[in-house]
């Protein structure tokens, strides 16, 4: 199609007759994945220490597949990757430009009157270029009970999926403390005093929903953002610091757990009536432990029912036989 992608900007269906297949602007749209943070990680205490008061976004692999109608066009576009290490290509239909260079071409496929290769490019320049923050916009109704840093995602314009909470809730694996194996003894002997947990990755299924690409890109920018930045906290001791921890709740169980962005990936992406974009969003949980279930009294509205001096919730566990 004319006008769906230009190198350089040069049309490269005019040029080489070339098209986008469905599916390549997946990469595209998706979050690049966080550089791994320095951590200790302390046998008596659950999850690991992280250092994130410094974060940095790494490069991102971008596959695209390109249509072409004869191998002239695939020659041809081939030639132009290769006159130089960086090129600009400008997707109209996304509002976008990337500076991508060059990596590897993973799949050629011939069919009659289309052949398809699947090459893949690398994105070295994660943060778009003089971004400036602005706050989302939506005007979509969405069901609301999921924040981060008491933001709710559906100020974004983002759903949790079905099959997320499963992932919130399941138990992270355990540190393994001394375990003595001895080659001529039966069984082993380990350390079995103390029970402590391993960080985890959750996997949260979301769904973006906006009305048109604009505030795609504005909503998708900021909850980037707002994932990575650096925030100020004090710690116990009165100390000022900043880092990128994020607190992640859930109001169907009223829990808060400590995490920091990940990676993304992108699962689905359409342009059809709006802008829907499917993706996994996965935050590593730093300290993560299930305690025993509170059951607080609350109204009808879902409400929690506090004391009248304003400071406690009722606790119905004290009211049971």
């Amino acid at each position: 199609m004319k006008g769906q992608l230009l190198i350089d900007e040069l049309d490269m269906y005019t040029k080489h007759g070339i098209s986008i297949i469905k599916g390549s602007y997946n990469n595209l749209v998706a979050f690049p994945t966080l550089k791994d943070p320095e951590k200790n990680d302390w046998p008596e205490e659950d999850g690991q220490e992280f250092d994130l008061s410094v974060v940095a976004l790494d490069t991102s692999e971008i596959s695209i597949e390109f249509g072409f109608r004869d191998d002239l066009g695939f020659g041809g576009l081939i030639a132009l990757l290769s006159d130089m290490g960086y090129h600009n290509f400008r997707f109209p239909i996304l509002g976008k430009t990337y500076r991508l260079r060059l990596l590897s071409q993973n799949s050629y496929t011939i069919y009659p009157r289309l052949e398809i290769a699947k090459i893949v490019f690398a994105n070295d320049f994660p943060h778009e270029a003089n971004y400036e923050y602005q706050d989302p916009v939506n005007s979509i109704a969405m069901p609301k009970g999921y924040e981060i840093d008491n933001k709710d995602l559906s100020d974004y314009g983002v759903i949790v999926l079905p099959g997320s909470n499963a992932e919130i809730l399941k138990t992270p694996a355990v540190k393994k403390n001394l375990l003595q194996n001895f080659k001529r003894q039966d069984g082993a002997i380990y350390d079995g005093e103390v029970v402590k947990f391993q960080t985890k990755e959750v996997s949260l299924k979301c769904l973006m929903r906006t009305g048109t690409i604009e505030a795609f890109w504005r909503n998708r920018n900021a909850l980037l953002y707002d994932l990575t930045k650096l925030s100020a906290k004090v710690d116990d001791e009165g100390y000022e610091y900043s880092d990128a921890e994020r607190i992640f709740y859930c109001d169907e169980w009223s829990e808060s757990y400590p995490c920091y962005y990940k990676s993304c990936q992108t699962n689905n992406f359409l342009l059809n009536n709006g802008v829907w974009w499917e993706f996994t969003l996965k935050l590593v949980f730093t300290s993560f432990r299930i305690g025993e279930t509170d059951f607080l009294l609350a109204s009808e509205a879902g409400e929690f029912i506090i004391t009248e001096d304003g400071i406690f919730y009722i606790d119905l566990k004290n009211y049971a036989n």
